[in-house]
């Protein structure tokens, strides 16, 4: 296997870790939340943040490293190739998102030890749940500049 065939296998690999945990994460807790009086849902906040620290950080590092070296190997500028900078520019839209609202209301999900109907705990759910569909949607334009490559 060549280097690039082995950058291109873990740069695929790191976008469906990444991007697959996002949504799936979205599904997942969203059906947990209808059943949030039978069972603890503060274990799924919990959860939350470990697959996030696993899948989402460790898929996005390794994505992006794969991307970078994959490009850069192949003589491409990153800011002068329009769906490498698009993408880029989407990576960090969503990053910048993922830190600033969504690690916050995290941290209140998991240091919540109340009732799951408790305002503050509803509250910082809705807005990972909300915040974390909006960030979403620039990993999904990324997923589609690195495949339809516009401009």
């Amino acid at each position: 296997m060549t280097l690039d065939a082995l950058l291109k296998t873990a740069h695929v690999l790191g976008a469906m870790l990444f991007v697959g945990n996002v949504i799936v994460t979205g599904i997942w807790s969203a059906v947990f939340w209808r059943a949030r009086h039978s069972h603890d849902f503060h274990r799924a906040a919990r959860a939350i943040v470990i697959t996030d620290w696993w899948f989402t950080v460790g898929g996005g590092a390794l994505l992006t490293t794969s991307g970078v070296t994959l490009a850069l190997r192949r003589g491409l500028p990153l800011w002068g190739t329009p769906w490498i900078r698009l993408g880029l520019v989407a990576l960090g839209v969503s990053t910048l998102l993922w830190l600033v609202v969504l690690v916050p209301a995290q941290r209140t999900m998991v240091r919540h030890r109340g009732d799951a109907d408790d305002a503050l705990f509803v509250r910082a759910y809705g807005r990972w749940n909300v915040w974390g569909w909006v960030a979403t949607v620039p990993l999904v334009y990324a997923v589609w500049c690195m495949v339809a490559k516009p401009m």
